[in-house]
Formats: structure tokens, sequence, C-alpha cells
């Protein structure tokens, strides 16, 4: 895709979260994820990962899956679909604890990788197609999980539409999106921190959302919104000018080693009061994603 030839820009939805317009069409879209995405390690997946990084990556999934216990109860033998599924850690985690899951992604490339054995249970393509069937179905999952998804589809709202029908009163949804257009982003260009709006990158991203965008758009079609939690707040390392990766690049890899290695240090000593902290951070809307635990209202 050349974004030159496209010359996208940025509208305010009337929810509050940005979206870029023209979009890429869907063609262009699964050449992206499927030739490009997991192959030549895009985004956050990479073609390899080390030990403490894999450490991290399970303890993330295991902080969801707590939250949701809390919220909903016991997970064995209950239904969950992993919507964009990815690399499966999270599908994992609730499969180990006793969880029939069930996944679905564009492509299987990271399933392949890190989690062979979840294979019999994804289903690749589309994911509204995908979504859609299981409507027409009358299917219903007790929980649904959408993590990190939702920036990358064209049609946010629509997605949020087919996710619930499959919900029941009782069913449980996280879905978790970049904290962007935050107040913390705003606080580092206003103190000139940052010279650009860094996590801007069509057409990996086209929607960004914030806490307060992302509650709205929710609740608005007909979502509660149980709970919010934060990850790691690596952004807040943007107010030092000894961990800004931004201003200079060659920070990067050492102030992600250091979210990794203080999270799974405090992941070791009481991963409830780790789930606790990132509580308050999102209650406080201050992390790189936001978790969004919401049940469906009739």
């Amino acid at each position: 895709m050349n974004d030159n030839d496209r010359n996208p820009r940025l509208l305010r939805t009337r929810w509050g979260f940005y979206q870029y317009d023209p979009l890429p069409s869907d063609e262009e879209l699964r050449a992206y994820y499927e030739k490009k995405y997991f192959q030549e390690g895009r985004g956050s997946y990479e073609i390899a990962y080390s030990d403490e990084e894999i450490r991290y990556f399970r303890l993330k999934a295991s902080l969801i899956y707590r939250k949701a216990r809390q919220l909903a109860g016991e997970t064995a033998g209950k239904k969950l679909i992993d919507i964009g599924c990815g690399e499966g850690w999270g599908m994992d985690e609730f499969h180990r604890n006793g969880c029939r899951v069930f996944g679905l992604d564009y492509s299987r490339h990271g399933m392949e990788k890190f989690h062979p054995h979840l294979l019999p249970f994804l289903e690749q393509g589309n994911l509204y197609e995908l979504l859609q069937r299981r409507a027409e179905r009358a299917e219903n999952y007790d929980y649904l999980l959408c993590a990190n998804v939702i920036e990358h589809v064209k049609d946010p709202v629509e997605l949020l539409r087919e996710i619930k029908i499959l919900m029941r009163p009782a069913s449980l949804l996280v879905v978790i999106a970049p904290n962007d257009f935050s107040p913390l982003h705003e606080h580092l260009l206003e103190q000139k921190k940052i010279s650009r709006q860094f996590w801007l990158c069509y057409p990996d991203h086209l929607s960004y959302f914030n806490k307060q965008s992302m509650t709205a758009l929710l609740t608005d079609l007909g979502f509660d919104v149980r709970s919010i939690l934060a990850d790691n707040p690596i952004d807040l390392n943007l107010l030092n000018d000894n961990s800004n990766y931004i201003e200079d690049t060659s920070k990067g890899k050492r102030t992600h080693l250091f979210r990794i290695r203080s999270d799974n240090f405090l992941g070791d000593i009481d991963p409830d009061g780790l789930l606790r902290i990132y509580e308050i951070l999102g209650a406080m809307g201050v992390g790189r994603n936001l978790y969004y635990y919401c049940t469906s209202r009739p």
C-alpha cells in the first residue's frame, strides 16, 4: 500500500475515536496480514521471542484470565471465543483452565509457531464473515476476547455489533485496544517530550481509541463496562529524557526490556497485587493498552 497515493487523513467520529479516511480495501488488508504481519515480524509480533518475553506474554494472559474469573466465576467447561486470536496467548490461558476454546483469525502463522496444539480450534478467514456464520447458527459464548484487533479493522462499530449477537446476559466480553490520544499523550506533546504523534501507524492501525472514546462507543452500542484495566504504562518513560525511546530510538529495546522485567518481577511476587495495580491505572486511563470488561444489555 502506498500511503502517499492514498493521502489518508484522520477523522474524529461521533464517539470521539479517530479513524483514517480513506480506508484500505479488503484485499489490501488481507494481503498485509496474511503475507507480511507474522512472517516479517511486524507490529507486536516477532520472528522469535526470548524466554523472558514469553513469560511476559503468559503473565499478561493470566491477568486477563484472573479478572475474567473474578467477574464471571468458574471457567471450567465454559466456552471462549478469541476473535483475532493471533499467536494464541490468551486462548491458551483459558484452554489450560478448562475452557472450551475457539479462535478466529485472518492468519494461522502465529498460532502455528507458538501454540500448534490449538490449531484444531482455529478457523481462518474474514472475521466479519466468521462471526456472521456463528450468529446464523445462534451460537453464544461465555467469554469473548477481542485483543488488539479493533484498531486494525475497517469497521469497529460493526465488529462490536457482530460480537454482541454472540453474547448472553451472563457473557463477558474483553476488548483490548491501544490507549491513543490519551491525556498522557497530550501532556507529552504539550511538554515537548515528543515531537510527533508516534502512535499513528497506517495501515496497521486504522482507528484510535482512549478510555473516554472507547467507553462512549461501548455504552452506545449496548454494553455495560464493568471494569477497565491497564497494562504496563511504558509511555511514562517518555517523561524521562534518559528513556525517551521516541526521540532516541536506540533506547527502545532497553525500555521494552525494562517493561518486561519489571512486570515479570512484580508478577512473581504477587500476581493479584499486580492486577490491582493495573485496575487502578485502568481507572486513571494510564497504560499503553486498556482492557475493557463488558456485559451486554438486552
